[in-house]
């Protein structure tokens, strides 16, 4: 009697199957992180393998977020990483990337100043499927939007383009490419503007509260999460006296709260929100102290009782032990944030406590 243990093996070993089948990779196990504390542990430990998609407003995020997780992904991968970006939109200045700390290695980072549908994924194809260095990659596609077929490119300005060409194309290349970049541990992430209806939740009743999303609904189907940075408001932004009555009192704006809402996800957070601390300026980028404590607050480990924020008993002794002399209350959220400032160590000790909540995730 054959055993069907034995039929499947044999199966895949065939040589007219191999080309076909990826059972021979083992599946990536990794979590790059997106520099938040908070949207890490929404993530359950940051991105995987795979599709992703950041879609939303103009000036939302999406682009520093990515480019954050690309820097991420270049430290996790330090021998055999390397993210190729497709700079589609022509937007992304250097300063950014220099900013945000992206190794710029040739070997590490490729630039791709293109915006042909075509050429870009049959760039992406040919990287996945004759990888004799082994490499990891990371591909960055901003935008979408920005892209064109190659038989439009050349067009009168006057004719129109084919209808839905672009997305018949990404949902091509997603259904050859999601699993061959999932299984060899590669990771792809898709930024656009919003523009087609999406159902946030499709078994409730009419598909649910329902957002809008450019490039069809290919990605909705092949992405492992779609991200969608939310439009900012006076309530989400930091001002340097926000205790002003005022909004014209509050002086300049320090910073603002990113918000991100799952509109797909594999871990059961379609739907929530999360926010996190933009800080601006020359060291700009997430606010490390602020969503410190944030997420100090997430974790019942501050308690503010009138003008006065009090640490735990947990807290403190978790300091004492790691040889830090902590005070037990501090006036204020301005004066807890100098204190963070003024005590790097305490801060990072922090930072990295949380981190590993987060990889545990």
């Amino acid at each position: 009697m054959t055993r069907a243990v034995d039929q499947i093996n044999e199966f895949l070993a065939e040589k007219e199957n191999k080309k076909y089948h990826y059972n021979d990779y083992a599946d990536a196990d990794y979590k790059i992180s997106s520099g938040s504390l908070n949207l890490d542990i929404a993530l359950g430990g940051g991105l995987c393998a795979g599709a992703h998609r950041f879609t939303g407003i103009n000036e939302g995020g999406k682009t520093s977020c990515a480019m954050t997780v690309a820097r991420n992904f270049q430290k996790h991968f330090k021998k055999n990483g390397m993210v190729v970006i497709v700079k589609s939109e022509g937007r992304l200045q250097k300063e950014m990337l220099e900013k945000i700390g992206l190794d710029q290695d040739p070997e590490k980072l490729f630039i791709f100043d293109c915006n042909i549908f075509e050429k870009v994924f049959e760039l992406i194809r040919r990287l996945v499927l004759e990888n004799e260095e082994g490499k990891k990659f990371l591909f960055i596609i901003d935008s979408v939007d920005a892209l064109c077929r190659i038989g439009d490119i050349d067009k009168p300005f006057s004719e129109s383009e084919q209808v839905a060409g672009g997305a018949l194309i990404t949902s091509v290349f997603l259904k050859k490419m999601v699993l061959p970049i999932t299984k060899m541990g590669h990771m792809m992430i898709l930024t656009s503007q919003v523009r087609v209806e999406v159902a946030t939740n499709p078994y409730a009743a009419r598909g649910g509260p329902k957002t809008k999303q450019a490039g069809g609904n290919a990605i909705k189907h092949y992405a492992n999460f779609i991200l969608e940075f939310e439009e900012r408001y006076n309530s989400d932004v930091m001002f340097k006296n926000p205790a002003a009555a005022k909004l014209a009192d509050k002086g300049d704006p320090i910073g603002h709260y990113c918000k991100v809402r799952f509109r797909k996800s594999v871990n059961e957070k379609t739907g929530t929100q999360v926010r996190y601390p933009i800080k601006y300026g020359k060291n700009g980028g997430i606010w490390k102290e602020r969503e410190i404590i944030d997420m100090m607050y997430l974790f019942d480990m501050i308690q503010k009782k009138g003008a006065w924020i009090s640490f735990s008993e947990s807290l403190l002794q978790e300091l004492k032990d790691a040889g830090f002399e902590a005070v037990e209350k501090i006036q204020g959220e301005p004066k807890l944030l100098e204190y963070l400032n003024l005590n790097p160590k305490i801060t990072n000790f922090m930072y990295k406590d949380f981190q590993k909540f987060s990889d545990a995730l």
